[in-house]
């Protein structure tokens, strides 16, 4: 078992740091995914700001991701933020003032909508405004991307 471990971090030394799964988002607005690690690749589309992604691996400076609809494509490490965000799935999702279908709904997110995570309780995610960070409600987890 010790020798498994050992090997397994001498590998991910020398072949780059696997960042598997990690949940981030975009720092800046209008931000190019490629096809490939560099700028030769060519764009894929351009992503907004706090749009949440999960990070499959890195090559250099360069973040491989995918996205809520499954796309999947390269972004240049300082351009990803560890800000966590959410994107609602569904047409119309119920934001609620506490974390239970029978509390009180406070405000109606639509698909696409994009919202800063403030806190996860259970099958729950709290959810706030990107750039004020101003709390909203509790939205459940199952209608969201980026949790």
């Amino acid at each position: 078992m010790q020798k498994a471990v050992c090997l397994i971090l001498i590998l991910s030394l020398l072949l780059g740091s696997p960042v598997l799964a990690a949940t981030k988002s975009i720092g800046k607005d209008k931000v190019n995914l490629r096809t490939g690690p560099g700028l030769d690749y060519s764009i894929i589309f351009q992503a907004p700001l706090g749009y949440p992604v999960h990070i499959k691996c890195e090559k250099g400076k360069w973040l491989n991701l995918v996205d809520w609809y499954g796309n999947k494509g390269w972004v240049y490490r300082p351009l990803v933020s560890d800000v966590k965000t959410a994107v609602v799935l569904v047409v119309n999702a119920n934001i609620r003032c506490a974390p239970s279908t029978a509390d009180k709904v406070v405000k109606t997110a639509h698909r696409g909508e994009i919202y800063r995570v403030l806190d996860e309780r259970s099958k729950w995610v709290k959810v706030g405004y990107y750039h004020e960070g101003t709390p909203i409600g509790w939205i459940q987890s199952d209608l969201v991307f980026g949790e």
